[in-house]
C-alpha cells in the first residue's frame, strides 16, 4: 500500500496547497515541505496560516521556515483570486504542483456577490479562477528539462448526488446548482446536491484542463481524487452535527486522507505512466474509478468551462 514514505525528493519544486491551514490541507502541506518542497499555503485567514505554520515548523524543526509561506487567499472572492495568482507569479518563477484542495459545504443558500451559489464558489469556481491564472507558470515549468508539473483537484464520490436537472447549459446553473423549489433551500438533501453538484464540477472541469493542455500539447498532468471520509471539519460538513461524534470514529485520519492527493501531486507512478493518469479520478492511491457517467462526459465538461468563463466574464473576472 502506498504511503508517505514513497514520497520522491521534492527539493527545488515549488507547490501551493489550498486550504492548507487544516485537515488535510494541513497534512499535505507539511508532507511536501518535509520531502524538500517549497510550500505555498492558501488561505483567508493570516492568523490561522500561521498558526498552522507554526506549528508544523515546531513539530519538525528540520523543515527551513522560508519553506512554508502564508499565501492569502479568499476563494469566495474571483478579484482576490487573481491578485493572489499575480502575488505568487511575481514571487516565483515556477510552480510545479498545484493543490486545489479547499472545499465547503454551505448548509444554508447563500450567494456570493457575483451572484454564484457558495458551495459551488468556493469549491468549483474559485479553483477555475486560481487555475486558470497559475496556467502561465505552470506551462513555464512545464517547459523545462525534466520537469513534473501536476494540478490536482478534490473531489468525492458524493459528485453522484448532483442533481439530474443541471446539466451547466448557462451561468445560472452556478447560482442556484441544487435546488429548483425555494422552500427545500436548507434540507439536508438539498445540501449534499449543492456539494454534489460542485464535486461533479471539479471532475468535469478535471477531465477539460487536461483536454484543452493535451491539445497544446502542453506537459502537464491534471487528476482528481475523492480522499473517501475523513475526520476533518470540511470532510463532514455535509452531516447534520448530532452524527459527528459517531462518525469521527469511523471515519480516516486526516493524515490517511490527504494520501491519494500527495499520490497524485507526487508519486512516480504518475510521472512514469502520465497516460494512464491523465485527467483521471482516483478513488485511492493507484486506483482509478471510472466515476459517474455524467462526470465522463466531455459534452458536459466543456458546457462547464464555457459557462463558467461567461459568468466571470459577465462578473468582470478574467
Amino acid at each position: 500500500m502506498w504511503s508517505d514514505t514513497a514520497i520522491p525528493d521534492l527539493a527545488g519544486k515549488v507547490a501551493l496547497v489550498t486550504g492548507g491551514n487544516a485537515g488535510i490541507g494541513l497534512q499535505t502541506v507539511k508532507q511536501l515541505a518535509l520531502h524538500g518542497a517549497k510550500v505555498y499555503l492558501g488561505a483567508r485567514s493570516e492568523s490561522r496560516a500561521k498558526q498552522a505554520i507554526d506549528s508544523i515548523l515546531s513539530e519538525y524543526q528540520t523543515i527551513n521556515k522560508e519553506h512554508i509561506i502564508w499565501l492569502p487567499l479568499d476563494l469566495s472572492k474571483p478579484s482576490n483570486i487573481v491578485e493572489a495568482a499575480r502575488l505568487l507569479s511575481s514571487w516565483e518563477n515556477r510552480l510545479d504542483i498545484l493543490i486545489n484542495n479547499a472545499g465547503i459545504a454551505a448548509e444554508d443558500f447563500t450567494t456570493t456577490a457575483e451572484g454564484f451559489e457558495f458551495t459551488i464558489a468556493v469549491n468549483h469556481i474559485g479553483h477555475f479562477v486560481l487555475t486558470t491564472n497559475l496556467l502561465p507558470l505552470l506551462k513555464e515549468t512545464a517547459s523545462q528539462v525534466g520537469s513534473d508539473v501536476r494540478v490536482v483537484t478534490i473531489s468525492s464520490s458524493a459528485e453522484r448526488f448532483a442533481p439530474k436537472h443541471n446539466v451547466f447549459a448557462t451561468a445560472k446553473d452556478l447560482c442556484d446548482p441544487g435546488t429548483t423549489n425555494p422552500n427545500d433551500y436548507t434540507s439536508r438533501k438539498t445540501v449534499f446536491s449543492r456539494y454534489g453538484a460542485s464535486k461533479l464540477a471539479n471532475i468535469l472541469f478535471t477531465r477539460e484542463l487536461q483536454r484543452r493542455l493535451d491539445q497544446e500539447e502542453v506537459k502537464i498532468i491534471a487528476l482528481t481524487l475523492d480522499p473517501g471520509p475523513v475526520a476533518t471539519d470540511g470532510g463532514m460538513g455535509v452531516f447534520p452535527g448530532f452524527l459527528k461524534p459517531v462518525l469521527k470514529l469511523v471515519m480516516k485520519s486526516p493524515e490517511k486522507g490527504a494520501l491519494n492527493q500527495l499520490f497524485c501531486a507526487t508519486a512516480k507512478e504518475v510521472a512514469n505512466e502520465p497516460h494512464t493518469y491523465k485527467g483521471k479520478f482516483l478513488s485511492a492511491p493507484g486506483k482509478i474509478n471510472p466515476g459517474s457517467e455524467r462526470s465522463r462526459n466531455s459534452e458536459l465538461a466543456q458546457s462547464l468551462w464555457r459557462i463558467t468563463e461567461e459568468a466571470l466574464r459577465t462578473a468582470g473576472i478574467s
